[in-house]
């Protein structure tokens, strides 16, 4: 990718809907879906994009050190999918985005049949390390049609300059009444409005929405997954989680000084509020796929 991918369209609802000023960033601004109210970096990314892909694998050393954290949630995670769906374990799998491989580790441990792809060689790697579980790659012609019973994309579809191609893949190679079941950050949550009314109040000069180009392209609401089902993408469960606060504490090494000390004093107070009166800052959604709906 040699030059830098500019949208003013939604990419969901179409270029029938072109974004209006949301808030910016210091080389991009960050625009909203009238219709759907879908959060996006403009540009998408920049020339440099598939270097950040090259790279070595983004907040590893986080990541390695809440292994444990993150296993409990897709723990509980699977746990809520058992009790929706009792012929679950029969089901095959495809876990994108897999990166370091802790969902895949979870899948093993209910014996669950899965397997993993990721863009990321190093995460692949490590993935691996002991078996084969995953490949690099994305969803494309790889995958065939009507080939896969569940998929899960966890912290994935906000990374992606195309959401609604992703999507549209997901729903060719799921079986009929299949599942899409992913987590993303989201706009309904107390961290969000906090950053809202922050930037607000600055004339738009306090960015917190975790929207950027290159990086977390987009930031998605209920209203948007709800139009989803005009694509036939069925809502089932619609959740919101906090992440792990060790996560996000651990993440705030790669800000500045200023933000960092601002995101250390306020994430604790935020996560508890929005633990208590359900505005966490993640969505966990589970779609059924509808054939029939084109």
């Amino acid at each position: 990718m040699d030059k830098a991918q500019d949208q003013k369209y939604c990419d969901i609802c179409g270029e029938d809907f072109t974004g209006v000023f949301y808030g910016k960033g210091s080389k991009y601004k960050i625009l909203q879906c009238p219709n759907c109210d879908l959060l996006w970096s403009d540009p998408l990314t920049t020339k440099d994009f598939q270097d950040t892909i090259d790279s070595d694998y983004w907040a590893e050393d986080v990541y390695l050190k809440e292994e444990s954290s993150q296993k409990d949630r897709f723990r509980k995670q699977i746990d809520k999918i058992l009790r929706l769906d009792k012929n679950f374990k029969d089901k095959k799998i495809l876990d994108i985005g897999s990166g370091l491989g802790f969902f895949l580790d979870v899948c093993e441990e209910y014996d669950l049949t899965a397997e993993g792809c990721d863009i990321n060689q190093n995460a692949v790697k490590y993935c691996n390390k002991d078996k084969v579980r995953s490949r690099v790659g994305v969803i494309d012609s790889y995958y065939e049609d009507n080939s896969f019973d569940v998929i899960f994309a966890f912290n994935l579809i906000e990374h992606l300059p195309h959401p609604k191609e992703f999507l549209l893949n997901c729903k060719r190679i799921l079986k009929s009444e299949g599942l899409l079941i992913i987590e993303t950050p989201t706009q309904n949550s107390l961290f969000h409005k906090f950053a809202r009314f922050g930037d607000k109040i600055t004339g738009y000069k306090l960015n917190y929405y975790g929207v950027n180009t290159n990086g977390h392209i987009y930031k998605f609401t209920d209203k948007t997954f709800k139009t989803l089902k005009n694509f036939g993408f069925e809502i089932i469960l619609n959740e919101k989680i906090n992440s792990p606060i060790k996560e996000i504490l651990g993440k705030t090494a790669y800000l500045s000084s200023f933000n960092r000390i601002i995101m250390r004093i306020s994430i604790p107070i935020l996560w508890f509020l929005a633990s208590l009166f359900g505005l966490q800052n993640r969505a966990f959604v589970i779609f059924k796929i509808k054939k029939n709906v084109q």
